[in-house]
């Protein structure tokens, strides 16, 4: 990594914590810093400072996100099945569905964006398998037709599922 890049790692780590609510003084007390050194960080902080806020952000960031990666593998199986209603996830977890919206917010996430990201993780597994036909992929995933899939795949991708095939062959 280029000392510029780097530069701007450590910058936007300590950037996203202070828009996190955690001041520069108690940044400075948690790296065992000067808040001076925070003004430069990259020629100023060493491994185990850098090490600190790395875990600092660990902290902040994994627990937020336990709350989609518990709901993930529940669209997964339930677009294995079939269509997947938000009613059916969230019944699932054992609450409502205004609860389950709230939790995904949370997490400045949507229910149909999750479900679209796991379609589009799916779809790239399941397109892997050259034989499998289009149309079972689009159906597979809950698209009302191929080409609707289709749409949606190069909005993801970029390219067509077709394309997408050739070049993985």
């Amino acid at each position: 990594m280029t000392t510029d890049a780097f530069a701007n790692l450590v910058t936007a780590m300590i950037t996203y914590l202070q828009s996190a609510g955690i001041s520069a003084n108690l940044l400075a007390r948690y790296t065992e810093t000067s808040p001076e050194q925070l003004d430069h960080p990259s020629t100023a902080l060493s491994p185990s400072q850098l090490q600190r806020l790395w875990q600092l952000i660990q902290t902040r960031v994994l627990p937020s996100m336990a709350f989609s990666f518990k709901v993930r593998p529940l669209i997964a199986e339930e677009l294995a099945q079939g269509p997947v209603r938000v009613d059916t996830v969230a019944a699932r977890l054992h609450m409502s569905r205004h609860t389950l919206y709230k939790k995904l917010r949370l997490e400045n996430l949507t229910f149909g964006r999750l479900l679209d990201d796991v379609r589009r993780e799916e779809a790239v597994t399941l397109l892997k398998d050259l034989d499998r036909p289009l149309v079972e992929v689009a159906e597979r995933l809950g698209f009302s037709e191929p080409s609707a899939f289709c749409r949606a795949f190069k909005r993801w991708m970029g390219q067509s599922p077709g394309a997408f095939r050739q070049a993985i062959a």
